[in-house]
């Protein structure tokens, strides 16, 4: 692979990494790159002007503070006597209500996609493909380079 397609592979991890909550100084140490060329790679992934690096800062806090406020309503809802119905119907409305909005702010981030059953039928045509690969004997290495090429989130499958 030319090293302007791996540098661009390596930007998009990071970017990915970074969205889903990982430290610049973490990032720093994973990919070898001091923290200030982190942040200069996620300024120009965020579109360059800065503003794209600053939506996915908030974006990441605020997926912070509602996976916090998940599990403060789940433990609350627990906590509640069966005997105040009332209230833990209310704590487990609003925990759901949380967990509708992170769900959905973490679609417009990537990390879900807009239609689970297309999720399924992903999942599905990677099967099939790792099936073929081992009906004809693909090599190990084409293997592993496709599974590089679709990203971390699918290299478990």
């Amino acid at each position: 692979m030319p090293e302007a397609a791996r540098q661009v592979e390596r930007n998009r991890k990071i970017t990915l990494a970074r969205a889903a909550g990982e430290s610049i100084p973490s990032l720093a140490r994973r990919f070898g790159l001091s923290e200030s060329r982190v942040k200069q790679i996620l300024r120009i992934e965020g579109g360059g002007s800065g503003t794209g690096s600053d939506a996915v800062e908030l974006a990441v806090e605020r997926r912070a503070e509602y996976a916090a406020t998940v599990a403060e309503l789940r433990e609350l809802a627990r906590r509640l006597p069966d005997m105040q119905a009332a209230a833990k119907v209310g704590a487990y409305r609003v925990l759901l209500d949380a967990l509708d909005r992170l769900t959905a702010l973490e679609r417009a981030l990537g990390f879900l996609p807009d239609d689970i059953g297309r999720l399924r039928s992903e999942r599905a045509l990677v099967e099939a493909v790792f099936a073929v690969f081992v009906e004809h004997d693909v090599p190990p290495e084409a293997r592993r380079a496709l599974v590089a090429r679709l990203g971390p989130g699918e290299a478990a499958a």
